[in-house]
């Protein structure tokens, strides 16, 4: 392969480029891949991996003062346990270790929380004649799975998010004007993000992620676990989301769909295939090899654009398979799951809300250079009716009292003022009549018909 050090450079190695699918990027700093048999190739080639830390953090503490050295270091040996940021050999033993979350057995003990989950947020949303699916459905139904699955309160699972964030962009920080004001500030998220992990492990239910590392049942170290239930955080919000909106897009607009359960499931590939939620996957040339006399040279990126890789065309490769969750020995641990969230979310908006449609026909998407999904994306639905037995079964089940004739305590009224909302009927303020669990029901039916 030649340098690419100009635009003519570049436009010649474009037109004469081979295997198909297999585009140069500028300056020589690696290729791009379109082609779904190369794709299958080249991410199941151990001479490619992922981009590690130690350059970029090495590189970084020639820019910074003695006195913020140590931070680097804390910080590069965080990242360096991060399964998605580490080589072979070492994402397959942290690989190994987090599997039993995500294997069958896990994510069909976890299909009820995720349905009473689904149910919880889409109640309100339904109640409310639907609503921005995006903002009410798709990140809360994200969080509360992530949550769920690492031993988090949503509050902390979105703190996590954020800080982690923070923490990310020292990678960038040799870029900027003050290089060690950034690691401070980084180093301070991180500081904070182990003190949340640290409080809710305490608390962690015990088949959660955090629970089962209390328990002594993940075999790695302390500092393992920690780096990677972050990461857990940062793999499991915008994916999901943007994959439930772009699931949502295809579902609600067509006709029937959300009643059919082979459909939705067809069309949850569908949009997998066509929007991927991560628009590209990266690797970095590990060892140099050579591809139809094309020369990969060590530390180049490949970058595999992964709708394009999805297509079917006439030549069978891998059959039906997806990248939309990765390729090879660095494919997603919650491909499984995430599909699994996906059909639980999209069969209980059939039952809450079974009309449940697209209110505006075209769709505002995100504009990113990473990320593929809606950023608006308006559902209308009908307010359910309010079923009588049902809301007196939650009403009981959460004041825990079976006499729906007892007047109730100022406590148990707020929690019926709770349950109320979270089935999507506001009680109004001046409302003072209703004293026993049968009252409130005969109340709410009447109000909402």
């Amino acid at each position: 392969m030649s340098r690419t050090h100009s635009h003519d450079t570049e436009a010649s190695l474009t037109a004469s480029v081979g295997p198909d699918g297999l585009r140069p990027l500028p300056d020589g700093l690696g290729w791009t891949v379109s082609s779904r048999a190369l794709a299958v190739r080249l991410l199941s080639d151990q001479r490619l991996g992922v981009l590690e830390p130690q350059p970029v953090m090495a590189h970084l503490l020639t820019t910074v003062p003695d006195e913020v050295r140590p931070l680097v270091d804390d910080l590069t040996s965080f990242a360096e346990r991060v399964m998605l940021q580490t080589g072979h050999d070492r994402h397959a033993v942290l690989r190994k270790a987090f599997g039993g979350f995500f294997d069958a057995d896990a994510v069909g003990a976890l299909a009820p929380l995720m349905r009473a989950d689904a149910e919880h947020i889409l109640r309100p949303f339904a109640a409310a004649g639907g609503g921005e699916f995006m903002t009410s459905v798709a990140f809360p139904y994200a969080v509360r799975a992530g949550a769920r699955l690492i031993g988090l309160t949503d509050e902390d699972y979105r703190r996590l998010h954020k800080l982690s964030q923070q923490v990310a962009l020292v990678a960038y920080a040799a870029r900027l004007d003050d290089p060690a004001e950034a690691v401070r500030a980084g180093h301070t998220s991180l500081v904070r993000v182990r003190e949340i992990i640290a409080a809710a492990r305490a608390v962690a239910p015990p088949a959660s992620v955090l629970g089962a590392w209390t328990a002594g049942r993940i075999d790695l170290p302390d500092e393992d676990v920690e780096a990677n239930a972050v990461m857990l955080v940062q793999a499991s919000l915008e994916t999901v989301a943007g994959m439930l909106g772009n699931t949502a897009v295809r579902i609600l607009g067509t006709p029937g769909a959300l009643a059919d359960q082979e459909r939705r499931e067809s069309l949850l590939d569908d949009a997998l295939r066509a929007e991927p939620p991560l628009k590209t996957l990266e690797r970095v040339v590990r060892e140099p090899f050579d591809i139809d006399g094309h020369e990969f040279r060590r530390g180049q990126v490949v970058s595999v654009r992964v709708s394009k890789a999805n297509r079917l065309d006439d030549q069978e490769v891998a059959g039906r398979a997806l990248f939309s969750f990765g390729w090879g020995a660095y494919r997603c641990l919650g491909a499984r799951l995430a599909r699994r969230q996906a059909m639980e979310l999209f069969q209980t908006l059939h039952h809450i809300a079974p009309d449940a449609a697209l209110a505006d026909e075209k769709v505002e998407r995100v504009r990113h250079i990473r990320f593929d999904m809606p950023r608006r994306l308006p559902v209308a639905c009908s307010p359910p009716r309010t079923d009588g037995a049902s809301l007196t079964r939650v009403l009981t089940e959460a004041i825990e009292e079976q006499d729906i004739d007892r007047p109730l305590t100022s406590l148990e009224r707020e929690i019926t003022f709770v349950v109320l909302q979270e089935n999507g009927i506001t009680v109004p303020e001046e409302l003072r009549g209703p004293t026993t669990i049968r009252e409130w029901v005969t109340w709410a039916v009447s109000a909402r018909g």
